[in-house]
């Protein structure tokens, strides 16, 4: 099976876990595959935003003219409603329009990214369920995530894309990896803030590789409980070669 030669150019719209720059890089994954040789992508990938940040800056993504988009973005809405230091922190630093970001306003915002590509592009588009917050599965963050999944799935059908399971891997994944949690540290838990993330890029700028850091930390997809180490990448530049290449 090949690539659809008229899919020539795939825009990634995200944040951190797009950008690449403090998780491993499941864009630069793609660009390696042998399938995929002669598709451009692009990464749209900017740290720490929003659905409503992916939204402002969808005018940069469509002058690109791409064949296909994927989306995966809404961590960080989730993130904004798990602390009032984490709601501030967004509202400040991203120059939020609301002071409350709440999943009603993600999902609008979500309905608005894809309404935009879907009437100014003639882009296929796919959507990716979100990564795990920690991998304490009983943890509030991914209580609520459960919430924000939900919603996309149900976007998804109504707005008639494709729909990725990243989420599901993960969870299929720890639960078929399970005994190997005795092997590892004491896990890291889910902490407000920017500490968790600036301890593992510190490490990394040391010199240790994601995956190292995630061991360090007594995780099995994550490095820091919200980025990736390169197993979960790989998950994700799977999904989106697999469905490159059945378009």
């Amino acid at each position: 099976m090949g690539i659809d030669p008229a899919v020539r150019t795939v825009c990634c719209l995200g944040a951190s876990l797009t950008a690449g720059s403090v998780s491993a890089n499941y864009v630069e994954m793609l660009e390696q595959r042998p399938a995929l040789a002669g598709v451009r992508f692009i990464n749209h990938g900017v740290n720490g935003d929003l659905a409503w940040n992916g939204l402002q800056r969808l005018d940069r993504l469509i002058a690109d003219q791409p064949d296909a988009v994927t989306i995966l973005i809404g961590t960080n809405d989730v993130n904004a409603t798990l602390s009032e230091r984490n709601r501030l922190r967004y509202v400040e630093f991203n120059r939020l329009p609301v002071t409350h970001p709440d999943l009603a306003w993600y999902e609008q915002n979500l309905r608005a990214i894809i309404g935009r590509l879907q009437g100014e592009t003639h882009a296929r588009l796919a959507i990716l369920s979100l990564a795990l917050i920690g991998e304490d599965l009983e943890h509030e963050a991914n209580q609520r995530l459960e919430l924000y999944n939900a919603a996309i799935r149900q976007i998804a059908a109504e707005t008639r894309i494709d729909y990725l399971p990243f989420h599901e891997r993960m969870l299929a994944y720890l639960h078929e990896h399970e005994a190997e949690r005795a092997s590892l540290p004491p896990r890291l838990a889910y902490r407000d803030g920017l500490i968790n993330t600036g301890n593992a890029t510190a490490l990394h700028h040391m010199g240790l590789s994601w995956d190292e850091i995630a061991h360090r930390n007594g995780l099995q997809l994550l490095t820091d409980g919200l980025h990736l180490n390169s197993i979960a990448a790989a998950m994700i530049a799977d999904l989106i070669e697999g469905w490159l290449l059945r378009l």
